[in-house]
């Protein structure tokens, strides 16, 4: 693997590839946003080719002339950056600390990034936690238990589950055009669907017996049903979404929490994961639901990133790049994980 550090001067809370064309193709472009600082941002980086080059104590690293990562672009951000995804390879969609969502668009031939469109206090009781696109649709999720879905182009929430969960919302994703799928700190995993008349989830699981926190979840790219959510314990748990009973298999990781995950888009049967500990480790599994649901899968755990003393707030993968970003101002950039 070759990589590289870069020092950014901001404490980065969310790290994002912009999407490629094709799956093939390696993304040369991301965004970071920034957190607890006087003035937080979202910003634009180019990364160029990277070039393994071998040094005295025989590891390869990157070769820094050309790898570097070089700031395009920011946009001065009222908030906390508490989730960030790019919505199109064009629109970044940002939920804020202080309870707005922002929709900002990177002008690619000006290489500018201006802010498009706002929500302001959709959570007014602590904040934004996370958003998920779906275009033209947003949702967001809080602090507060409340889940609102959006338009771009409408300033009135399309939908509003109001107070919908009892303790705060961690994560959400879309898993289809019409659900969603949310965590929370009591280590609960739901189903919502837009569609029903009511404000209650379709489908409740849960990690464990204990009230484990759930920070983060993700879905498998080809096996739909598959959902991955990492704990404040350290563990990765997985679930089949089409029963309503106990995890497929929980497995340990890492020594705290974990703060997201990710099915590699291509080839699903590595997950990525960073901590609290400060350590990005890759999880090498078959898959085979039979073996999972009997606790047999053979899990393979590799550390692509040791621990580094700071926590490791985000990453991202895209081909066989990962991003990764730290409390310690720094972003890791990282080549050949596959």
């Amino acid at each position: 693997m070759a990589e590289c550090l870069t020092y950014v001067s901001q404490k980065i809370h969310k790290i994002r590839w912009k999407p490629t064309s094709t799956t093939i193709q390696k993304s040369e472009t991301f965004a970071t946003g920034s957190y607890e600082d006087l003035a937080n941002s979202i910003t634009i980086w180019g990364v160029g080719h990277m070039t393994g080059v071998v040094n005295q104590d025989k590891f390869e690293v990157a070769d820094l002339e050309n790898s570097q990562p070089r700031r395009q672009c920011c946009c001065k951000i009222p908030g906390d950056v508490n989730g960030m995804e790019f919505a199109n390879s064009e629109i970044i969609v940002a939920g804020l600390s202080s309870g707005a969502i922002y929709l900002v668009r990177l002008e690619s031939q000006s290489q500018e990034l201006n802010v498009q469109f706002n929500w302001e206090n959709l959570h007014p009781y602590g904040g934004s936690t996370d958003i998920a696109a779906n275009l033209p649709e947003i949702v967001s999720v809080g602090e507060d238990g409340s889940i609102h879905v959006m338009r771009i182009d409408s300033k009135r929430p399309l939908r509003t589950f109001a107070h919908s969960d009892s303790c705060p919302i961690t994560q959400v994703q879309y898993l289809n055009t019409h659900e969603l799928c949310t965590t929370n700190t009591v280590g609960q995993l739901r189903i919502w669907d837009v569609r029903s008349p009511t404000d209650a989830s379709t489908r409740v699981m849960s990690s464990s017996e204990t009230l484990v926190a759930l920070r983060c979840v993700d879905q498998h790219p080809t096996q739909s049903y598959i959902l991955a959510s990492g704990g404040s314990d350290g563990c990765v748990t997985l679930f089949d979404i089409r029963k309503e009973c106990s995890p497929l298999t929980k497995l340990q990781i890492h020594d705290e929490d974990i703060w997201e995950l990710r099915f590699h888009r291509t080839s699903p049967s590595y997950i990525f994961s960073c901590s609290e500990d400060g350590s990005v480790r890759r999880l090498n599994s078959s898959f085979e639901m039979k073996a999972l649901s009997l606790g047999g899968s053979n899990i393979d755990v590799s550390e692509l990133v040791p621990k580094c003393g700071s926590s490791m707030n985000s990453l991202d993968v895209s081909g066989t790049r990962m991003l990764c970003a730290t409390d310690a101002e720094s972003v890791y950039v990282i080549d050949d994980v596959i």
